[in-house]
């Protein structure tokens, strides 16, 4: 029987605590976490997907994954006029239903365009919108504890964020700044926004610098150049690549070396295929990753259960 969709309520004055098996086993077919043998994975929705026939960033997923606690994941983009879109791509076309560089388009430009679906459909729900305006009915919803979310931070080759773009989001995230992460390749301009939000946290991903200079293939190595950079950073986005040669092929356990820096890991980007196995799912989860970002957030649940299914549940703290 399909569990009906729909969020937590709270009557008036009433405290209550979402858990993660609050979520997955009661009150919405998609999970926000998965209890390991070392404690809670949570579950991020990548570009705020639920499904990966979904469109991206799509308003009624982010209301409800408010409510039930998910960590929550949308990529901002800087445009020309000092604010922030909520884009994954540096061009409106193919994957919306506009067209152009967002680098020479003002935010208004961008009135009607649809982000498209899997099958190239336009999504309703899925508009292209400002962080401001995405985030806005945020303000009138309940937010259980564990929610937060993630602006992933793009840049453009060669560009500098704005201090108009920078004080617009600021403003976007007025009353939100604790649920708020700004996480990026892009550490000195992430570090930038989030002096601009206080209360909010900082994430490193350290991938592009990876991409670009081979040595920091080598695990200790890339856990070095992390650690110069550690300062205020309290998670580490890895590529799921780069975990499982870490743990396996290295020998090296850099997830929980930098656990001992305080700074948790997230592994991106986990769907099932060809590359993700059991295997796979089984190393991240023994390498002790807190969070793993996926588009289909209750088959990875279902997956990881099926190989730790003796574990008990607890709460997601």
């Amino acid at each position: 029987m399909e569990i009906e969709r729909q969020p937590p309520t709270f009557s008036s004055g009433e405290e209550r605590t979402v858990t993660a098996f609050d979520v997955s086993n009661r009150m919405s077919p998609t999970p926000v976490a998965v209890e390991g043998p070392y404690g809670p994975i949570r579950l991020k929705w990548h570009k705020l997907r639920t499904d990966l026939a979904e469109a991206p960033f799509k308003r009624s997923n982010l209301a409800l994954g408010w409510q039930l606690g998910a960590s929550l994941e949308v990529d901002i983009l800087a445009t020309p006029d000092g604010h922030f879109a909520v884009l994954h791509d540096p061009t409106l076309g193919p994957s919306t239903t506009g067209h152009g560089r967002v680098s020479s388009m003002p935010i208004a430009s961008m009135t009607e365009v649809l982000h498209r679906d899997a099958n190239g459909a336009p999504d309703p729900d899925a508009p292209v919108l400002s962080l401001a305006e995405l985030v806005a009915p945020l303000r009138g919803l309940p937010r259980a504890p564990s929610a937060n979310l993630q602006l992933d931070l793009k840049l453009l080759k060669g560009h500098r964020l704005p201090d108009s773009a920078i004080a617009d989001a600021a403003a976007a995230v007025v009353g939100l700044e604790d649920a708020i992460v700004v996480g990026s390749h892009h550490l000195d301009e992430a570090r930038r926004l989030v002096a601009a939000i206080p209360g909010a946290r900082l994430g490193y991903d350290p991938m592009l610098a990876v991409s670009r200079q081979r040595s920091l293939r080598d695990p200790e190595r890339l856990l070095r150049h992390i650690e110069r950079r550690r300062t205020g950073v309290s998670l580490a986005y890895l590529q799921v690549d780069s975990i499982v040669a870490s743990e396996k092929q290295g020998g090296f356990p850099l997830v929980a070396r930098l656990l001992e820096l305080g700074i948790e890991t997230d592994a991106w980007t986990v769907n099932p295929g060809q590359d993700i196995s059991d295997a796979v799912l089984h190393t991240l989860v023994e390498a002790k990753v807190r969070q793993i970002t996926t588009d289909v957030p209750g088959e990875i649940f279902r997956l990881i259960r099926s190989l730790f299914d003796h574990v008990g549940e607890r709460s997601l703290v």
